[in-house]
């Protein structure tokens, strides 16, 4: 694999070392070829995304251990970079009566939750109007408070429950690492609103492939992260916050993600069950891939169209000998 030819920030990636810690030795050593193509191949799936085509990848390895988890390190990566807030005024005003709403004041840190009541007027000034049910100030329950446009960028609002304790260390770290690894990151990315990324797996099997995986920057002051708190990942449905979240494959999906991956059979087996709306990236290893997912391929082949654009961004030499993958364009439903 010829690392030079990495793009981007992932060249970064370099500098990484990576230690098992259910072994033995426990010492950290450079981070292999194929874990640095994973990355890559996540940063591209995820940079890829269009609003008018639908890319469809397919990949195909020696094994799947840990691939979904650095296949995913690389799409939260390109999230980062290309992040900007969600939760802006122009949506919080169109959100629902009754809609339940989290919010924090910068300033003091102060939580509370509440609903929407709607948008109003005090004299000309336009503002949200709340009611809030929970507070730290037993006072303000029940109450109604009003929030100018102008005050907005003085709290941080989200529709998602606020992380715990133990996750918002997880997910301070985690951003602080990759402010390390990468360079001057936007800190408002890791507490933005939705997720970024869908990963349908086994969960149990995924968590038991990278407790005891950490991963160091060589040089640096910030102490080494374990794969699970670098991507602080919850659970699809529970709704607490995570940039990442991860489902076992039955039933509907519903994710407005952007980019869905597919770790195996099990989770390729549901592949109707998800938007059109999200693009997909399929991990199988060879004694996995037969003949359904060759119809598969052939089908997504005929109603494909060349992307010469996109293309020229996938960078074919950032793969080591053992990869064999697939990507096709298809118009967006």
């Amino acid at each position: 694999m010829e690392t030079q030819n990495l793009d981007g920030p992932i060249s970064f990636c370099k500098n990484l070392a990576i230690a098992d810690l259910s072994i033995s030795s426990q010492t950290y050593t450079p981070i292999e070829d194929w874990i640095l193509a994973c990355i890559y191949l996540g940063y591209w799936a995820k940079s890829a995304t269009k609003k008018d085509s639908r890319q469809i990848t397919f990949v195909v390895l020696p094994s799947r251990k840990c691939t979904a988890a650095f296949v995913a390190l690389g799409a939260m990566m390109s999230s980062i970079f290309s992040f900007e807030d969600k939760l802006s005024w122009q949506k919080i005003s169109t959100l629902a009566p009754g809609t339940e709403l989290f919010w924090k004041r910068l300033e003091t840190g102060d939580l509370s939750v509440g609903k929407v009541v709607g948008i109003d007027f005090i004299v000309s000034e336009v503002v949200l109007k709340l009611t809030v049910t929970k507070s730290r100030k037993a006072k303000d329950v029940n109450s109604i408070i009003y929030i100018p446009k102008n005050q907005f960028h003085k709290f941080q609002f989200s529709t998602e429950k606020p992380a715990s304790e133990k996750k918002e260390t997880s997910l301070t770290s985690s951003i602080a690492f990759l402010s390390d690894l990468l360079g001057d990151l936007s800190q408002g990315w890791i507490s933005s609103e939705g997720h970024d990324l869908l990963l349908i797996t086994n969960i149990i099997k995924f968590n038991f492939s990278i407790e005891k995986l950490f991963l160091k920057i060589n040089d640096s002051l910030v102490k080494p992260i374990s794969i699970e708190n670098l991507l602080s990942f919850e659970q699809l449905g529970n709704g607490k916050h995570s940039k990442l979240k991860i489902s076992h494959p039955k039933g509907i999906i519903n994710s407005d993600s952007g980019l869905v991956i597919l770790d195996g059979p099990n989770s390729f087996s549901i592949k109707e069950h998800i938007s059109p709306d999200n693009d997909l990236l399929i991990i199988y290893d060879y004694l996995e891939f037969k003949e359904a997912e060759l119809d598969f391929i052939n089908e997504v082949d005929l109603i494909s169209f060349s992307n010469s654009e996109l293309e020229k961004t996938f960078n074919i030499k950032s793969f080591p000998v053992g990869f064999e993958f697939c990507t096709y364009s298809i118009a967006r439903r």
